[in-house]
């Protein structure tokens, strides 16, 4: 029993690890999407709407651009978020989310500061552990994750519309057989027929 298993436990750690990768990639292609939303919405002064967060553009730091307006930055990355989740759909809406979430958060975070430290010539440990980073990465990091997490509404759809497919079809067959049982059925009755007319024909012929 154990000597089976092992094969079949080996077998799942390279998967596991390929998944994780596999996750890490399109959360890092998610952020640099999210970016690059928020780039293009603010190049077309789009969505100009509610409070300025600071450090939702760490870019743009060093010319005191850094901070976008509320509706822009949720909706930029509410979208790269769905993205993301569309790319990961396989996995469950809360692993996305807290996957998508937790990295996000790191990777946006150490972005304002390291941009933060650039724009002022600080050492980057310094900026790190002694700067408090603008609100723009953790609510960024809040709509990206719950953007990922936002699939599961079309997957479900999918599933229990295959489900109702499924049942028509099964429901479908079920008439099938029962129609051709009663087509069957009607000929032996036909056939019968046609024998009892053709016995009183020869007795009258008789």
């Amino acid at each position: 029993m154990v000597a089976s298993e092992r094969p079949w436990a080996a077998g799942r750690a390279p998967a596991a690890a390929g998944s994780a990768m596999a996750a890490l990639v399109v959360v890092a292609a998610g952020l640099l999407v999210g970016t690059g939303w928020l780039f293009a919405f603010r190049g077309l002064h789009w969505f100009r709407v509610g409070p300025r967060l600071g450090d939702a553009l760490p870019l743009l730091q060093l010319a005191g651009f850094d901070g976008q307006p509320l509706l822009r930055v949720v909706l930029a990355w509410l979208l790269a978020g769905v993205i993301a989740g569309i790319a990961l759909v396989s996995w469950a809406p809360r692993r996305r989310l807290a996957v998508a979430g937790v990295l996000g958060l790191i990777v946006l975070v150490v972005a304002a500061q390291a941009s933060y430290a650039l724009a002022r010539n600080l050492r980057f440990s310094d900026a790190l552990f002694g700067h408090d980073p603008g609100v723009g990465p953790v609510l960024e990091a809040l709509a990206f994750a719950i953007g990922a997490g936002l699939p599961r509404l079309g997957a479900d759809r999918a599933r229990s519309g295959r489900r109702r497919r499924s049942l028509v079809t099964l429901w479908t067959r079920f008439d099938d057989r029962g129609l051709g049982g009663g087509e069957h059925r009607n000929g032996a009755e036909h056939d019968g027929d046609r024998d009892h007319v053709g016995d009183g024909r020869g007795r009258s012929r008789a």
